[in-house]
């Protein structure tokens, strides 16, 4: 027996400043497919302002899974709202920075236990006056309640009542919003001894999950362990990362040499601390990345597209390289090398950890993306501990090296070996400043080579054709000299007009509305110069003849979206689409006939899974009949994971 509740009209209005949420709330839900029939809600106009004119603006019904329920049993409640046209609600989570999630709680009673309430994902709503973007609930949409009739229903002669309070937020697709909250009561019937289960309006419930309604204390502790040890897991495997393996014999190195004591034996209590100051150096990073990108929204790597930032990397690993050479030798004021720390080596360790973790990030992505969704949805201080898990996976191999000096001590002893070792190091670090120098625009890469010719004449002329042997007065006036040099290629460098574009054109925004317009699917590939893993799959997937035909096959066009530098559109377009915490590579493939739920490609997917998502947009496109953008400026609402229906 179906259910239906009673919902009382909806409260004045009020109209209500949009609040700031501070964090991406958890990752979505499965959308709500229905195949039967729903009651239809007709249009409403605009909500007058007198409280005595309200009208109804959402009209609530309640269905339950089954006719009737035995004490004992496990069902679940369909809670359908039907939002007025020119209306929405915001989704839960909403994941945008403003409104208010709708939250439908149940009433505590003695007889029910109540699961979590799963709620639908939403549509995708970008609005353009406050140029900002949330998921909402606009129609009808269903979220489910899971409960449990308990045992000690079984002397009950009544129907069991459920007591249901909703809250919100209503907006109007003109800008008007309000706070909304209602109030909804269900009955549930007593199944006779004996009565078989009979499922009722079973179109309605093929998007719940019961597996995820009833998650045991247990197995959330398992999931936990389960996040901790990818967490750990994810760190020790960025250690053979393309950007971290130019940089792991300078770690060898360095912790070799922190390793002996003045009679040149191992020492195991400094092996120690200098491994713990090099895991130091990494947790730090670590720590400020999740500050950053929790308070600033900011996705993994993305500190890569800003030049200031390559900048100073380019310019700390170009020194670096010229001290392997021999050229200078970092020596601190005495003040700061007569401090313990400084003095038994301890701050270049440090130093090293810092740098060993900037280098990881570009190319660390597909590892840590699943944790990093996870974390991102959680309370600031989590996602500081996950981050730091990170960090601890990652620093862990060279803690236990030095944990047990006499692996080290299995290294020859210093000697000429060292020095070719130092120097050949040398050209593997000027080889990535190389690299990162090409990372940056086109532009950039002449004036950046000069910069870093005289960067070098500078430091030789300043470090090495004068040290602390010459006499001072000569000493100050080359360094002077280096000085100015420097300062004038700087300035020249800011004021030298440079190209910040990688490609003309027609931008792919606008390429994307207009395939969109004519009904033709797309792929959109996100990718950037820095991304190593983006570079990957330019070779194993879209530059094969495989790809190459698909895409002429299905029709589809392919758009690249460069995150290379910033762009407030691409970013906003991969936390819409991916969630918090997707990082690159990531493509997104929009059906010709359905471009409202894109098909996801996430992290290093394979050339299977790119051909497999092309022939499911195709089906789509001629089974689908296309459905333009509405009024209100929606777009890409609820996204499908590659190889779902």
């Amino acid at each position: 027996m179906s259910t239906r509740l009673h919902s009382p009209r909806f409260p004045s209005a009020l109209l209500v400043v949009l609040s700031l949420s501070p964090l991406a709330l958890a990752p979505r839900l499965a959308q709500a497919q229905i195949t039967g029939p729903l009651p239809i809600l007709p249009k409403v106009a605009p909500a007058p302002t007198s409280p005595s004119q309200s009208v109804l603006l959402v009209r609530v019904e309640v269905f339950s899974r089954y006719a009737a329920v035995h004490p004992g049993q496990k069902t679940a409640l369909a809670v359908i709202l039907n939002v007025a046209d020119g209306w929405h609600l915001y989704a839960n989570p909403k994941r945008g920075e403003f409104g208010k999630d709708t939250v439908i709680t149940p009433q505590p009673s003695t007889l029910l236990k109540f699961g979590k309430v799963q709620y639908p994902p939403g549509e995708y709503y970008e609005d353009k006056t406050l140029k900002a973007s949330n998921h909402i609930y606009k129609g009808q949409v269903i979220c489910y309640i899971p409960l449990e009739l308990l045992a000690s229903a079984s002397g009950a002669m009544a129907d069991i009542r459920v007591n249901l309070k909703l809250d919100g937020q209503l907006c109007s697709n003109t800008g008007t919003c309000r706070l909304w909250s209602d109030a909804a009561t269900a009955h549930l019937t007593i199944a006779a001894p004996g009565q078989l289960p009979e499922p009722s309006h079973s179109d309605l419930f093929t998007a719940f999950d019961a597996n995820a309604a009833w998650q045991t204390p247990t197995q959330v502790g398992r999931s936990w362990l389960a996040s901790i040890a990818l967490a750990l897991a994810a760190g020790l495997i960025m250690n053979v990362m393309p950007c971290v393996l130019p940089v792991i014999p300078i770690i060898v190195l360095t912790l070799i040499r922190q390793s002996a004591n003045e009679q040149g034996r191992p020492d195991r209590g400094k092996s120690l601390r200098s491994g713990l100051a090099f895991a130091a150096g990494i947790l730090l990073i670590f720590a400020a990345l999740a500050l950053v990108m929790s308070i600033f929204k900011l996705l993994w790597g993305q500190q890569f597209q800003s030049n200031g930032f390559k900048f100073a990397l380019l310019l700390i690993v170009l020194v670096l390289s010229l001290s392997m050479f021999g050229m200078f030798d970092i020596a601190l004021p005495p003040r700061l090398s007569n401090i313990q720390v400084v003095r038994r080596g301890y701050l270049g360790t440090f130093a090293m950890g810092m740098l060993a973790t900037l280098l990881a990030t570009p190319c660390g992505a597909p590892l840590l993306t699943p944790v990093l969704a996870w974390s991102l949805a959680q309370p600031l201080v989590i996602t500081v501990v996950v981050f730091l898990l990170i960090g601890a996976g990652m620093a862990a191999p060279y803690v236990l090296l030095t944990a047990f000096p006499s692996l080290l001590g299995r290294v020859p002893h210093a000697g000429n070996w060292m020095l070719r070792l130092k120097q050949a190091l040398g050209f593997l670090m000027l080889l990535f400043a190389g690299y990162l120098i090409c990372v940056f625009p086109p532009g950039w890469h002449r004036q950046l080579i000069y910069f870093c010719l005289l960067m070098a004449f500078c430091v030789w002329l300043g470090l090495s054709v004068v040290n602390r042997a010459t006499p001072a007065p000569r000493r100050r006036a080359v360094r002077l000299i280096a000085l100015v040099l420097l300062a004038a290629g700087a300035v020249a460098l800011a004021l030298v007009p440079k190209n910040d574009t990688l490609t003309s054109g027609e931008p792919w925004g606008q390429q994307l509305a207009r395939y969109r317009q004519e009904g033709r699917t797309v792929l959109v590939k996100f990718t950037a110069n820095w991304c190593t893993n983006c570079a990957i799959l330019d070779k194993i997937v879209y530059q094969t003849a495989a790809f190459r035909d698909r895409l002429v096959q299905t029709g589809a066009a392919l758009i690249i979206a460069d995150a290379s530098f910033s762009d407030p559109e691409i970013d906003q377009m991969i936390r819409a689409l991916g969630g918090p915490g997707q990082a690159l590579p990531f493509a997104a493939l929009f059906p010709g006939g359905d471009p409202d739920s894109p098909i996801l490609l996430r992290d290093l997917y394979s050339l299977n899974d790119a051909l497999a998502a092309l022939d499911q947009a195709h089906r789509r496109q001629r089974t689908v009949r296309p459905v333009g953008p509405d009024a209100a400026g929606s777009a890409q609402p609820p996204a499908l994971e590659a190889g779902s229906p």
